[in-house]
């Protein structure tokens, strides 16, 4: 059985499973637990957050290889992510009791 932070990561539309980002093609479930414990997130909803942000961190580490040109699909698909983002509400609860961290 998964653990709840896990399996909130994984069924996330931007960072789940077949959304081809860097969590989903990159780590296993377990590379996924360790580094939430490690980072002492304890929520689903935090646990995505923070999916989240590391495929942005990605993306953005992407743009260092970018032509520069405004229509750099490096840069695209950095600001793209960016917005939906923004746009895309985390469907995961926050667990009694605990922050979003």
């Amino acid at each position: 059985m998964r653990d709840e932070r896990v399996e909130a990561i994984r069924k996330d539309k931007l960072v789940g499973e077949g959304s081809c980002s860097s969590i989903d093609e990159c780590m296993d479930d377990s590379e996924i637990l360790e580094e939430l414990n490690g980072l002492g997130i304890k929520s689903p909803r935090a646990a995505v957050n923070w999916a989240r942000n590391e495929e942005l961190l990605w993306r953005e580490m992407g743009t260092n290889a970018s032509s520069g040109e405004p229509d750099c699909p490096l840069i695209a698909a950095y600001r793209n992510f960016e917005r939906l983002m923004k746009t895309t509400p985390i469907l995961a609860p926050v667990a009694e009791k605990e922050s979003d961290s």
